[in-house]
């Protein structure tokens, strides 16, 4: 046998470490020669506790609820000292089961969710303000972890110590005297650990035996619980303005009549991370909006955000970063139209910027076309493309990638979404007809020829068509004529991108105009 397997120098490192390693603390660990084990201890227990190497409460015995003779009932049969960890084991007809439990009132604390595949196999996690599952304790059959931060912060809100108990043990066969080890029976004591090593000769080998405990102490300083304590809410600052100097000025966000009218900015880029993941947020004119966050903001403007500061003291800290990377010196003050939807409190018609105009009248307008026809010109999206439309905006950045995912969603929303079936039903089709011939046709049908309008349609198609791995392909002829069309060159994407969505707009204004209003006018004429 090895010696420094046999004298269990690895297992004393761990003592020395506290079982800790990358901001997780091992609490129960058990093999063929080793156990941890852990335990809860009062501050009125401890120091009588750290005098000898007994741990009080043992696997299998962990205390349970019990009746004395007296008729008196407690929750744990040893006074001052509370189990951490449950190792129960069930023996039934067709078999038996063991799984280890963690302290009850320990996940319900952090009001943790467990994600399991068994009760040998699960986790527990904690759910931020954001919603984001922080993993708190991972559980398996040999072997548990808790994240150290969430255990400091359970013992000091409670001022309890932490017990972690040590049987180590390795018996075989090694020359003692060869390599200079003694027969050994001692104690070893520190401010934080109580342990006996035994080294003796057992039935013709030797036997070294590591029994102890080492304790985490609460800090007294930290008795309160971060987790839910609002009053330390950290407030970020953000630029509101200049001094006399022309230095920026930085103002924390909290709640102060003073800054109730104080604004401050941010690129656009900053909704990037909102676009992005559609299922999660909406992003409309006047707010991003989550399950566990509403921020208004005055999305109205082409250039930049402005958000009243105290609007960002709402957030959650880490969604406060989020909005302080992307600060800005400051800009032109607020749109008219959140001046007059958030100040006023008159809603106005629809946003101003061209992406979210579009979205507002691409809803309109399907409206006023059901209302006239019976039948939408715009089937809705199917389920696995809901997303473009919420995530539908000007790209942010002279992005080729985040081009084309915006023109790809447009095209859809507005070309294949076309209803074919219902244009189908007034129009002489032909073999080869596209939803865009089709709903020429259409047009026809109702003495309308808007060249300028197919033309558009035809050509956003083609770029939609010639779109490969987010660049343009070289080989399709369409796609060439209708990067011609568009003006696209590497630096333009985001004007290009405006322009899609304005002359989408004037689709619908088009339309409006010279067949939606102008049949309403001539049956009413008729009517007269």
């Amino acid at each position: 046998m090895d010696k420094e397997y046999f004298l269990i120098q690895e297992r004393l490192k761990q003592l020395e470490t506290n079982f800790i390693k990358d901001g997780w603390i091992t609490i129960y660990e058990s093999t063929k020669d080793d156990l941890v084990y852990c335990c809860l201890v009062h501050d009125s227990k401890i120091d009588e506790y750290k005098s000898q190497t007994d741990w009080v409460i043992r696997p299998y015995y962990e205390g349970k609820p019990a009746v004395f003779g007296d008729g008196t009932y407690k929750t744990y049969s040893e006074e001052g000292y509370e189990p951490f960890i449950f190792i129960k084991h069930f023996s039934f007809n067709d078999g038996d089961e063991q799984y280890v439990d963690i302290s009850e009132e320990f996940v319900l604390y952090f009001k943790l969710y467990e994600r399991l595949e068994n009760k040998q196999n699960r986790k527990y996690y904690f759910i931020d303000d954001l919603g984001d599952l922080d993993e708190v304790i991972r559980i398996e059959p040999k072997k548990i972890k808790i994240k150290l931060k969430y255990l400091k912060e359970y013992i000091a809100v409670r001022q309890v110590h932490f017990s972690l108990c040590f049987d180590f043990m390795r018996v075989g066969e090694i020359d003692l005297k060869g390599n200079g080890i003694e027969p050994l029976d001692k104690d070893f004591k520190g401010d934080n650990y109580f342990y006996n090593h035994l080294i003796r000769p057992l039935d013709g080998k030797f036997q070294s035996w590591i029994l102890g405990k080492k304790i985490i102490g609460f800090d007294p300083s930290k008795s309160r619980g971060y987790h839910f304590d609002y009053e330390d809410q950290v407030y970020e600052k953000f630029i509101t303005g200049y001094d006399e100097n022309g230095d920026l000025v930085y103002q924390d966000c909290s709640k102060t009549n003073e800054k109730y009218f104080v604004l401050t900015y941010f690129k656009k880029d900053v909704l990037n991370k909102y676009y992005n993941e559609p299922k999660k947020y909406e992003v409309d004119g006047w707010h991003v909006k989550s399950k566990f966050f509403t921020l208004k903001i005055d999305n109205n403007n082409e250039d930049y955000v402005a958000v009243f500061l105290i609007e960002l003291g709402y957030l959650p800290h880490k969604e406060q970063l989020h909005w302080k990377h992307h600060n800005i010196e400051p800009q032109k003050g607020i749109s008219h139209a959140y001046y007059q939807t958030m100040i006023e409190g008159n809603w106005v018609d629809h946003p101003e910027t061209p992406d979210l105009f579009f979205k507002h009248k691409y809803e309109q307008f399907n409206k006023k076309w059901e209302a006239k026809f019976g039948w939408r010109l715009y089937k809705p999206l199917a389920k696995e493309d809901e997303f473009r439309f919420n995530s539908l905006h000007i790209p942010t950045s002279n992005n080729v990638k985040s081009f084309c995912e915006q023109i790809l969603s447009i095209s859809i929303i507005t070309i294949d979404r076309l209803n074919s079936k219902e244009l189908a039903k007034t129009i002489i089709k032909e073999d080869g007809d596209n939803s865009i011939t089709k709903f020429e046709k259409f047009l026809e049908a109702h003495q309308m020829k808007i060249p300028d309008m197919i033309v558009f349609l035809r050509n956003l198609w083609d770029l939609r068509s010639g779109l490969l791995a987010h660049s343009f392909s070289n080989s399709n002829s369409k796609c060439k004529k209708a990067i011609k069309y568009f003006g696209i060159k590497e630096d333009n994407y985001i004007e290009v991108a405006k322009e899609i969505f304005i002359k989408s707009i004037y689709t619908f204004n088009t339309l409006e105009g010279k067949l939606l209003n102008e049949e309403r006018m001539t049956d009413e004429k008729a009517n007269a």
